[in-house]
């Protein structure tokens, strides 16, 4: 029926939004960082447009989020 096509839309686009910039950078552990520093270091910011924008509803900026 039309709300399984919604719920399984609606999953598809969380799952993008939530993990397109959470997937961590390489990082090298032997440089025992502060958990700040190696926060920073693993997240990404997604490149700004006004797609992603909206798309994201401004989660594309994981750093300052």
């Amino acid at each position: 029926s039309c709300v399984y096509l919604v719920r399984y839309l609606e999953s598809t686009w969380f799952i993008w939004v939530s993990q397109m910039n959470h997937i961590p950078m390489n990082i090298d552990y032997d440089k025992n960082k502060d958990w700040v520093s190696t926060q920073l270091h693993a997240t990404c910011n997604v490149n700004q447009s006004l797609f992603n924008d909206w798309f994201t509803g401004h989660l594309n900026f994981q750093i300052e989020h």
